[in-house]
């Protein structure tokens, strides 16, 4: 299929997009030997499944849903089982002293209600979904056809439009009232992307389109089977715990990879990493268009206990199994509330800020019992508006899958980027 072939790829990071590029090579590539680096002592990076009470509780990469072409084309090929997220369904918006809107597990009464009180802008937003989605099935289509850096498929596809504006912009501009972007579409952005005010408007589309894409999902043995899947069916050697110092070009045209005392050569590397996070020296190479941007930190804390119900206003009721927040509410960005054995519940909560001890006073009737708490230092970036997204091709064999991600930040656009790096890399 592919006009070149290699004898040894490495791959800079252990995450879904590196273990993704794993298995795509060794699908196009079936001689290839792959060696997987990862500074971090597990496969996963930023996916993470804690198992708790039998509950699964994703900590990380949360689910993928049916519009997921390239991450579902995976799950299918390889058997994955995969269970429906029901909760989402189940979801309130919290000021922090009332719900300004609560859904209704049938998810037409939830369009109806949303209609009944913000009108005209539930229908523009939806149309302007169905913009970004049909060019978004255009990328998906010019990808298989031309491969390239992600710039140009954005560009070719008018997809770049979006990156360019803070969205926020964009939804003023197709009419959307202030009532729903506060009430309704900061929580759902604020959830994935925290409280950036100048928000992109691509990263912002995006995670409305992960919403109302149809049915949810994530796989049943846990979202962090998925990347240690790919990799062991990749047969990749992977090198846990050891960080990628320097990469150098050699007058061959192929590449030292150097980690502490040791250097192996190959013919091409896939960089699956952000390069602000790498920390990688490069010698003889350049990194044309690359400006490195600042990753927000999202801390989670969850506890076990029975819930009151009056924390949240109710008396008898149950609470929604999702909680967003609005601005009000800060620093809290979501509840997740799961339901365990002996009356009792799990509750995580989210925030872009350290969670002090007394986050949880009055969530639980009996105080409550800490399980884990966990910081991502650098779960996605910052998304600023960006008039041009950084090279996917550094160099001739030299491929970078984050240069998607000052745009855009997922599961889906990870294995996507892998996909197109690999079919780039068949095409020298």
């Amino acid at each position: 299929m592919f006009e070149c072939e290699m004898a040894n790829l490495a791959v800079v990071g252990a995450g879904i997009g590196g273990c993704s590029a794993a298995y795509f090579a060794r699908k196009y590539f079936p001689d290839v030997n792959v060696t997987i680096y990862d500074s971090q002592d597990r496969i996963g990076g930023r996916i993470l499944t804690y198992n708790a009470d039998g509950v699964n509780l994703e900590l990380g990469a949360t689910f993928f849903n049916s519009f997921n072409r390239t991450l579902l084309g995976i799950v299918k090929a390889e058997g994955l089982k995969m269970t429906p997220v029901k909760e989402r369904a189940d979801f309130a918006v919290w000021n922090g002293s009332e719900f300004v809107f609560r859904s209704n597990k049938q998810s037409s009464v939830t369009i109806l209600k949303l209609l009944a009180k913000y009108q005209l802008s539930l229908a523009r937003t939806f149309l302007l979904l169905r913009k970004v989605r049909g060019q978004v099935a255009k990328l998906y289509t010019e990808e298989t056809k031309n491969p390239a850096d992600i710039g140009e498929i954005f560009e070719f596809t008018g997809l770049d439009e979006w990156h360019k504006k803070p969205f926020f912009e964009v939804l003023s501009e197709k009419g959307v009232s202030q009532a729903f972007i506060d009430e309704i579409i900061t929580p759902i952005t604020r959830v994935i992307y925290s409280q950036n005010a100048d928000l992109g408007g691509f990263a912002g589309l995006s995670s409305l389109i992960g919403v109302y894409s149809g049915a949810t999902y994530s796989l049943a043995e846990g979202n962090s089977t998925l990347p240690v899947h790919l990799a062991k069916a990749s047969n990749a050697t992977v090198k846990l715990g050891q960080k990628v110092d320097r990469i150098e070009k050699t007058s061959k045209g192929t590449y030292s990879v150097y980690t502490g005392e040791d250097m192996t050569v190959f013919d091409s590397v896939i960089i699956a990493t952000p390069l602000e996070l790498a920390d990688i020296e490069f010698d003889g190479l350049s990194l044309h268009g690359w400006e490195p941007q600042p990753y927000q930190a999202v801390y989670k804390r969850v506890m076990r206990g029975v819930f009151d119900p009056s924390y949240f206003g109710l008396k008898n009721s149950d609470p929604p199994a999702i909680v967003l927040t609005t601005k009000d509410a800060d620093p809290i960005t979501q509840y997740s509330i799961q339901k365990v054995s002996g009356g009792e519940s799990l509750v995580t909560i989210s925030s872009p800020e350290p969670l002090s001890k007394n986050v949880f006073n009055g969530v639980f009737k009996n105080g409550g019992v800490s399980v884990l708490e966990h910081c991502w230092k650098a779960a996605y970036p910052v998304f600023k508006p960006v008039t041009k997204l950084p090279l996917t091709r550094i160099d001739k064999r030299l491929m970078y899958i984050s240069a998607v991600e000052p745009s855009v930040s997922s599961m889906e656009t990870s294995t996507l980027s892998a996909l197109n790096v690999v079919r780039m890399l068949g095409r020298i």
